[in-house]
């Protein structure tokens, strides 16, 4: 009894422990606890190892109060070593190579410090800088930084709204921040949301019913919840559960850091995220049930069992089917009692808890469908619609454990957007699956035409719009289109006649700016293939200019030639490109920079000139003010005055 007694206490406190060594590098050591990267600023928006699509959030957000330009400070003394742009992904991010040996990036930055900048423009990449496309620049000379010392403004570049994104690594492993004192100390509690029980075989049944259940959770006292309907589920066959959960941060939901179930006293599954590999980046659909998962939390399901392949880090175990309830394995009229424990930031913890029976009823009246694959992650596959103008093909791991897919012509989809001319039917690849690996590649045959120059492969979405799909090509001796997917969907090949629009954002309210702060917005849309990012035709006052575009909301910002900042009246012309090849018509925009005011120079005091007196001189004034004076006159002394000297001005630069 008191072993079990004991057993049960250090399985309450593992969770409370200490950090580990093993959650650091090999050999590394934390002097000191890092400093809070963003200052003015104390809130998490994203924790680390969360779902996102397609991948895990290999690193952590932090608020910046949604403002763009807040000093962004180096969390440890180190040397900036290198410096990107990736305007689809984690916009402007730089590197930070710390003394005690991790590297730290931070991403959707809106521009670097000075002394940054003065080193990329020595790089062989700085056109590339200036002009605003993406580079990926190794410093000529690294930038050393102090602990504290700022290194950047926040913005927001890249994917999202204005925020920190922020990782750390060293030997291609990414480790959690919150292990360098970057989590929260102090932190909300941990919420039990749902919890889903899937069947594992076509003769499983949950509650007498061969299919997915899923059930809410309430929280009885503090941080306990149970099942909103009965405690006890009844299950016959193999089931795997999933627990949809999360942490609370002000208005966000985090991730959470570890999740464990207990059968009794004993661990069947669970996993703790302080370390992922990089080559697992994409291996998220591992660990969440990527069908309901969001990248907001809303939610995040968690597997716990293990799946086909799972060897993340992290994990209690990787053996194979790790975690499945089995009521082969449970004697009849036993109830098991299942705990699942959280923990978060701050130390919190949440349990749920919930009972499972073994199920003796007889269901063989019941006709269940055989579960079918024909796709498997070690082995390659290709097959084609039922007209041949559609080839889907696997590779080896283009899966990470088995599926079943189709392709179906859907006649009954027209589009019917104005300018896009519909070349190939609809075609459905389905049912919806998310797992991919490597994923497979589409390819659409079309007939000859004279549109195919402004043809591509577009996906519907399911309010009617569609989406040109990145990176395809197309065969012109196979009149075919071809491209890379991780998803499934409704998927055609369009012609796009339809030219972008350009007009004035509505930033640009006034035709007279005063100079300082000033920028040049124009605002572009395109119903079909979308806007070309360096598709713009720009002259300012004649000259050739350049733009930056935001393809979140369509912003085209005008930075050059410098002339459009200088004092005066200046005329805007620009016209964008699709990627179609069709020209927007032209804008006009005239506008004009004041005059700054010419500052009034301050006067500086002036010195009563010194007047030398000779010693004849002298002695005759000496004469006269002795014959003038009287007893009960003071003589009055006349003080010289000396023009002071300049004070040096303190520098406030830093």
């Amino acid at each position: 009894m008191l072993r079990a007694f004991v057993l049960v206490l250090i399985l309450s406190l593992y969770p409370l422990s200490a950090i580990s060594v093993s959650d650091y590098p090999p050999g590394f050591v934390l002097k000191n606890p890092y400093l809070w990267p963003v200052k003015g600023y104390d809130s998490i928006t994203g924790a680390f190892g969360e779902f996102r699509t397609g991948h895990f959030h290999m690193g952590q957000d932090f608020s910046t109060g949604g403002k763009i330009g807040i000093p962004i400070i180096a969390v440890a003394k180190g040397k900036v070593t290198r410096v990107q742009r990736r305007w689809t992904s984690i916009g402007y991010a730089l590197f930070l190579q710390h003394d005690d040996g991790m590297t730290s990036r931070y991403g959707h930055l809106h521009k670097f410090s000075q002394k940054i900048i003065k080193q990329i423009l020595k790089s062989k990449q700085a056109k590339r800088y200036k002009d605003r496309t993406d580079f990926d620049i190794a410093l000529p000379e690294a930038v050393e930084v102090d602990a504290g010392e700022t290194i950047a403004f926040s913005g927001d570049t890249g994917v999202g709204p204005p925020h920190l994104h922020f990782e750390l690594f060293k030997d291609n492993v990414y480790y959690n921040p919150m292990h360098y004192g970057l989590g929260y100390n102090v932190a909300e509690p941990i919420v039990f949301n749902t919890i889903r029980i899937t069947p594992q075989t076509p003769r499983t049944f949950i509650n007498g019913r061969n299919e997915t259940i899923e059930i809410p959770f309430y929280e009885t006292s503090g941080n306990r919840f149970e099942l909103s309907e009965s405690p006890t589920l009844f299950i016959q066959g193999k089931v795997g559960i999933q627990i949809a959960l999360h942490q609370k941060s002000n208005n966000n939901r985090l991730g959470i850091f570890t999740l464990d179930m207990l059968i009794g006293e004993h661990v069947l599954q669970g996993f703790q995220l302080s370390k992922i590999l990089k080559e697992h980046t994409r291996k998220n659909v591992l660990l969440y049930d990527s069908s309901v998962s969001k990248p907001n939390g809303n939610p995040f399901s968690y597997y716990l069992h293990t799946r086909d392949g799972n060897d993340l880090l992290g994990m209690r175990s990787n053996g194979r089917e790790q975690g499945l309830l089995d009521s082969e394995q449970m004697r009849m009229g036993e109830p098991k009692e299942i705990t699942i424990r959280a923990t978060g930031m701050g130390g919190q913890m949440s349990f749920a808890s919930f009972y499972i029976l073994k199920d003796q009823g007889d269901y063989s009246h019941i006709v269940t469908k055989e579960w079918k694959y024909n796709v498997y992650y070690d082995r390659y596959t290709t097959f084609k619609s039922k007209d041949t103008k559609v080839e889907l093909f696997f590779p080896v791991n283009a899966v990470y454990s088995k599926a079943f897919f189709d392709i179906e012509a859907q006649e009954q989809i027209q589009i019917n957007t104005k300018g896009l001319n519909q070349l190939s039917s609809v075609y459905k690849i389905g049912p919806d699956f998310k797992d991919f690996n490597l994923g497979y590649d589409l390819y659409v045959k079309v007939p000859k035409t004279k549109d195919i120059n402004s043809a591509d492969l577009y996906e519907v979405l399911a309010d009617g719009n569609v989406k040109k799909i990145n990176g395809s090509s197309f065969s012109s001796w196979g009149q075919f289109f071809k491209v890379r997917l991780r998803k499934t969907g409704l998927f055609v090949v369009l012609s796009d006649q339809t030219p972008p629009t350009i007009y004035l954002h509505d930033l640009m309210n006034k035709t007279v700016y005063p100079r300082e702060d000033f920028a040049l917005y124009l605002k572009a849309v395109d119903v079909g293939s979308g806007i070309m990012p360096d598709g713009f035709d720009i002259t300012v006052d004649g000259i050739p200019g350049k733009a930056e575009f935001f393809p979140k909301d369509g912003r085209l910002e005008i930075f050059e030639p410098e002339i459009l900042y200088e004092p005066g009246k200046h005329t805007v012309l620009a016209s964008v490109r699709d990627f179609a090849g069709n020209w927007s018509s032209t804008v006009r925009y005239d506008y004009e920079i004041q005059t700054p005011p010419i500052p009034e120079e301050k006067k500086k005091p002036t010195a009563e000139p010194l007047v030398i007196e000779t010693t004849k001189e002298k002695k005759a004034v000496k004469e006269t003010k002795t014959k003038q004076s009287s007893p009960k006159v003071q003589k009055a002394v006349k003080p010289i005055t000396i023009a002071p000297k300049a004070k040096d001005k303190k520098s406030t630069s830093r």
